[in-house]
């Protein structure tokens, strides 16, 4: 639990964009349809369940609110993906992203808005060794 707690601060700290006002957003993208569903439902639980315990604790950025806002990887399409993660970035404004679950959503993710977005993601189960080496001008 200590290192989930870890990467949601650290996802919401180093984002630049976060804001002064309003909650700290993390964007929840993963899996939620597609051959991995049952698999995030622990994954997002424990997510977040740290978001809140980040939140309640108040020892993030002065005390600010921390929430969670879902975005739909699937898994196995990488336009559905990209589609779920600019929502996120554009519409709901999220200072961080948790995912994706499989790799090839989490590479395009981090190629196609992303890295272009300067936006901070972490992966809890994407396992692909190519992005360790993966360019991503340190957001990933």
């Amino acid at each position: 639990m200590k290192h989930v707690l870890l990467a949601v601060g650290l996802v919401a700290a180093s984002s630049m964009a976060v804001a002064q006002e309003g909650p700290v957003k993390i964007g929840m993208l993963q899996g939620f349809s597609g051959p991995t569903e049952s698999l995030v439902v622990p994954m997002v639980g424990g997510g977040e369940m740290a978001i809140r315990e980040v939140s309640e604790s108040g020892l993030l950025l002065g005390g600010r609110e921390v929430i969670s806002v879902r975005g739909d990887s699937t898994c196995i399409d990488a336009a559905a993906a990209t589609a779920a993660a600019e929502r996120l970035v554009t519409s709901e404004q999220v200072h961080g992203i948790n995912g994706a679950t499989c790799s090839g959503a989490t590479t395009a993710i981090l190629n196609n808005v992303a890295r272009p977005n300067g936006m901070v993601m972490i992966s809890p189960s994407a396992t692909s060794p190519s992005l360790s080496e993966i360019e991503d001008d340190g957001y990933f």
